[in-house]
């Protein structure tokens, strides 16, 4: 039930990010129109720095109250995606209480627990349609610092792999693949490194749908 939840949860906020875009692409036609009427042309690149700064939040909080209210192990946690799309995501964890050591340090089991979180938050984005489960059967991880403040951790997921696997889920409804997340202070320093070796399963939404 909480994995359904989050799905349904993680489904309105891409379709609400889905929607922001929609909108954001037509204001920029709009706004290409209307200067070129009077004489102005800007790039491609010029449009994309002009847009550059603009962001889907309203996504990103969906998408952060549903790992405190659906996700038991990291409630209270307070994990929070600062960046997420297609290839890539960026989950800030915060310096609270519940995250830190008795030495005042970035628990170790936090970062660990929130780069699992941040791995299924980018690969449910691509969920296909049905019962899709994400789990972790290895992890291994590098800490080159003790941190007392917030942290953020970050993954890419290439095209490439992203096809890969769901290449093979459509084949065995299986598949398997290694992820590797850093984590970086404010000041962009490397904290840690966490790889996790992930599983997938995959069960159609109606027999014999791929």
């Amino acid at each position: 039930m909480n994995q359904q939840w989050l799905t349904i949860l993680m489904s309105k906020g891409i379709e609400l990010e889905q929607n922001l875009r929609q909108q954001l692409q037509t204001a920029k036609d709009e706004l290409k129109s209307q200067l070129e009427s009077r004489g102005i042309r800007m790039s491609a690149a010029d449009f994309a720095a002009l847009l550059e700064e603009v962001s889907p939040k309203a996504s990103h909080a969906a998408l952060s109250y549903a790992l405190d209210i659906v996700r038991p192990f990291s409630a209270g946690m307070g994990l929070r995606i600062s960046r997420l799309s297609d290839t890539q995501v960026e989950m800030v964890i915060p310096a609270r209480t519940r995250n830190m050591s008795e030495t005042n340090h970035m628990h170790e089991g936090a970062l660990t627990t929130a780069a699992a979180e941040a791995a299924k938050v980018l690969w449910m984005r691509h969920a296909p349609v049905g019962n899709f489960e994400i789990s972790v059967s290895r992890i291994e991880a590098e800490f080159f610092k003790n941190q007392t403040e917030d942290c953020r951790i970050r993954m890419e997921l290439p095209e490439t792999t992203r096809e890969l696997v769901l290449s093979a889920l459509r084949d065995h409804r299986e598949a398997k693949i290694e992820a590797e997340l850093k984590i970086f202070d404010d000041n962009e320093q490397a904290v840690a490194e966490v790889r996790l070796q992930l599983n997938f399963k995959h069960t159609p939404a109606l027999a014999g749908q791929e």
